[in-house]
């Protein structure tokens, strides 16, 4: 898809990013203050995809001790299967491996169009989780080496454009 840009999210972007998450998850969506708080620990990475200026996706990353956990990450209902999620993923695992070796997730064991999107870029699943969401749904916990992300379409500029 063309127009696609990954960046740092910033906190003017939380409104879009909110939208995205309350529109993705009928059960454990993040609150806004949940989203205020992640630009204050040291440990949180967020970025966002944005298409033509507009931000369709974000993902958010702690990384400690040389882990990163995806802890929230959605593309907009009316985007997904176009490949916006997995160049997020992609594009910003890259730019965790200086810092991180691996990357873990949770995912709903019923949430097969993810679970398919994780294994295509190599996640594997570690275990299952039982009534891990609040609901009382199961999770697979997925894990990948950071080394296993390539996606053949390298990141020039990418770096550049985020260390501001």
């Amino acid at each position: 898809m063309e127009g696609l840009l990954l960046r740092q999210m910033r906190e003017e972007d939380l409104e879009e990013v909110y939208k995205i998450n309350a529109s993705s998850f009928t059960t454990d969506a993040w609150s806004m203050d949940a989203f205020k708080r992640e630009f204050r620990l040291p440990y949180s990475r967020r970025f966002v995809m944005e298409r033509n200026g507009k931000v369709v996706a974000y993902v958010i990353y702690w990384v400690i001790k040389e882990e990163a956990t995806v802890m929230t990450f959605a593309v907009r209902t009316d985007l997904r299967g176009k490949g916006i999620g997995k160049r997020l993923l992609m594009e910003s695992i890259k730019l965790l491996r200086g810092e991180a070796g691996k990357v873990v997730l949770d995912v709903r064991k019923s949430n097969i169009r993810a679970i398919r999107l994780y294994k295509r870029l190599g996640f594997e699943v570690v275990c299952e989780r039982e009534r891990f969401y609040s609901d009382g749904e199961s999770a697979l916990l997925m894990s990948l080496s950071v080394d296993k992300i390539d996606g053949g379409h390298g990141n020039k500029g990418t770096e550049a454009l985020l260390a501001d």
